[in-house]
Formats: structure tokens, C-alpha cells, sequence
């Protein structure tokens, strides 16, 4: 999932609203509005890293920006600006941000309907930006995350998407991201360029539902090309204040052996927050060394309205020769 896309709140509620003034001309639309947010994050992974050294209590931030407007009340221009430190076993957190100090433009497109259908084009699109099926429903606000492979979001570039979705709750989307399309020498499309086609079906039901992805990065520009394959549901029954998710992932990369992730994850409302708990299974072919689990738990509570916090506990096997990495840490996440 999107690093802030869990904090944002109505545009109406935060937007910065067109003032009236003698250089009016020269103000904010009254259509775009700015929001963002933050995470505090400290922490300490006992026999962190792949040495088992990092195991200090520190702490690390990640910041960000969103910024909309819409020119005809149905379309969506969209800015995404994130800052953040996060290093050593931390960086794994769903929270990261590792651009550094200064504020980076990581995301930058237009969406706007054609008919029954969305189109998303733009200079900065992530490979998992445009995504219709829900494969999980977990919160995925710690440390695990379904899907590692299909919908990674490790390629960014020139990209285009169109996403479909009707009243009987079918979904779905394809996309299209160059990575190396800001390069004049390299070029969109290009034979020494890696491109990546992103294929999602989906249904959304009353309660329940489920998506497949396809995935596929050409590889052109060497040896980074590989070919995924995943799926999943998620299930809250109305007997229960709980939402499960069980997904599905594989992987069969250029260079490399083929890897599968199976991934359950549940959240569970008790008293003022959310207690969630998950685990994940990855199987390595041929590699009993690089196979792995993981397991957390966690619990979120809003303090008030724009902030929250999540202690949690996690343990992921470590796939080199060091002992597995067993982590407590403390999340608080500010919207504003």
C-alpha cells in the first residue's frame, strides 16, 4: 500500500481554499487542497541486520506531502512529495521512507474519465499507483505487506494506466510504467530500457472480495526483467468487528530463483483502536538458506483525530547467517 494514503482525510476538511484577494490570479484554485503526513518511528531489532549489529534503540522519520486539484470537478491531478531518513533493519517498515532530507517530487500524474473508464498519464507514476483489484485488506501499517512481488512499486517513470469498475462491484486495470522513459538516450518503449505491464481483476463485494495482479518488467536493460503472478481475498464477517486476508505471490525473475510469499494477515477492533497481527511464508526454489518467515502484531489508537499510535512487536527470519531479527517498536503517525 501507498505510505500515506491511510492518513489522508477530506480535501474540504484540509484543503487550502482560493483567498479572496486584489492578486487573486495568483492564489491556489479553490478545486486544490494540501495534506500530508508524518511518522515518528523508534525502535529497537534485537540481532538487526545481516551482521546482528544493528540493535540499537534509534529513531528515524518519513514526511509527506499530497497535493490535488481537480480542473473540471471530475478529474485528478495529483503531486506526491515525500522526506525521510530511515536506515538499517528499520527501513523494512511499511512506513520508510529512505530519499533523505529533502523534499523529492515521487509522484506526479493526471487522471480523467473516459466513459466507464479512468485514465492515469503522467511523468511520475509508480508501478503499483493504479491498482483497482484488493487482493488484501489488511491495514499493512507495520512491518508485513502482502504481495512482495506483483505489486512491489519498485519501478517509477513516464507511465500510463486505465482503470475499470461497475455497480456489480467488478474491477479492474492495466498500466504501463517505463523506467527509463525520462532518459533522452534511452527513451519509452526502447529496446536498452526496462518497461513494466501491471494487469489487476478484481471484485468487491458487500463484505468480501478478491483480485488477481500480473505483472510483468521486460528486462531490457539488463538483467532486472521478471514475469509475477499473485492473488488473494479478504473476508469480514458481520458476526465480528474483524476483517481477514489471505494473498498469494510469486515470482519468476531473469536472473535468480522462482519465490512464492503466502501472506495472512487480520485486523481486529478491540476497545479504541485496532489490533492486527500477520504472517508471512517466502519459499526460495532450491535454497532451503533463503527461505523465510515473518510474524507480527501490533495495535493502533488515535490519540484524537489526526494522531495515532502503534507499538507492535515482529520477528522475520533472517535468510544470511545471522539470527532472526526480532523487533519492538513505536509508530506515531500525524495527518494534517
Amino acid at each position: 500500500m501507498k505510505l500515506f494514503q491511510r492518513l489522508l482525510v477530506a480535501p474540504a476538511a484540509l484543503g487550502l481554499m482560493a483567498p479572496v484577494a486584489a492578486n487573486a490570479d495568483t492564489a491556489f484554485s479553490s478545486t486544490t487542497s494540501l495534506s500530508g503526513g508524518a511518522f515518528f518511528t523508534v525502535g529497537s531489532v534485537a540481532d538487526g541486520g545481516t551482521t546482528d549489529t544493528q540493535e540499537e534503540l534509534y529513531m528515524q522519520y518519513a514526511y509527506g506531502l499530497d497535493v490535488t486539484s481537480s480542473f473540471t470537478g471530475e478529474d485528478l491531478f495529483y503531486a506526491g512529495i515525500e522526506a525521510g531518513n530511515a536506515s538499517g533493519p528499520l527501513a523494512s517498515m511499511d512506513s520508510a521512507v529512505e530519499v533523505g532530507d529533502g523534499l523529492n517530487v515521487t509522484s506526479l500524474f493526471y487522471a480523467f474519465p473516459v466513459g466507464d473508464l479512468e485514465v492515469t498519464v503522467g511523468p511520475l507514476v509508480d508501478q503499483d499507483d493504479v491498482v483497482a483489484a484488493t487482493t488484501s485488506a489488511y491495514s499493512d501499517a507495520f512491518r508485513l505487506g502482502s504481495m512482495p512481488y506483483s505489486l512491489a512499486g519498485n519501478e517509477t517513470g513516464p507511465g500510463v494506466a486505465v482503470a475499470y469498475s461497475n455497480d456489480n462491484g467488478v474491477v479492474a486495470s492495466v498500466s504501463f510504467v517505463s523506467v527509463g522513459g525520462s532518459d533522452s538516450t534511452v527513451g519509452i518503449g526502447a529496446d536498452d530500457g526496462d518497461d513494466v505491464s501491471t494487469f489487476t481483476l478484481g471484485y468487491n463485494g458487500d463484505g468480501f472480495g478478491g483480485g488477481l495482479v500480473i505483472a510483468s518488467n521486460d528486462g531490457e536493460a539488463g538483467t532486472a526483467g521478471y514475469d509475477t503472478f499473485g492473488g488473494g481475498i479478504y473476508y469480514s464477517p458481520e458476526s465480528i468487528d474483524a476483517t481477514f486476508s489471505v494473498a498469494y505471490d510469486t515470482t519468476d525473475p531473469e536472473t535468480g530463483a522462482d519465490a512464492t510469499d503466502l501472506f495472512v494477515g487480520v485486523d481486529y477492533e478491540v476497545g479504541p483502536g485496532t489490533l492486527s497481527a500477520a504472517y508471512n511464508s517466502t519459499d526460495v526454489d532450491g535454497s532451503d538458506s533463503l527461505d523465510s518467515t515473518g510474524f507480527e502484531v501490533s495495535y493502533t489508537y488515535s490519540v484524537n483525530d489526526n494522531v495515532s499510535i502503534t507499538p507492535g512487536f515482529f520477528t522475520v527470519e533472517d535468510t544470511s547467517t545471522g539470527d532472526d531479527d526480532t523487533g519492538v517498536v513505536v509508530e506515531t503517525a500525524f495527518s494534517f
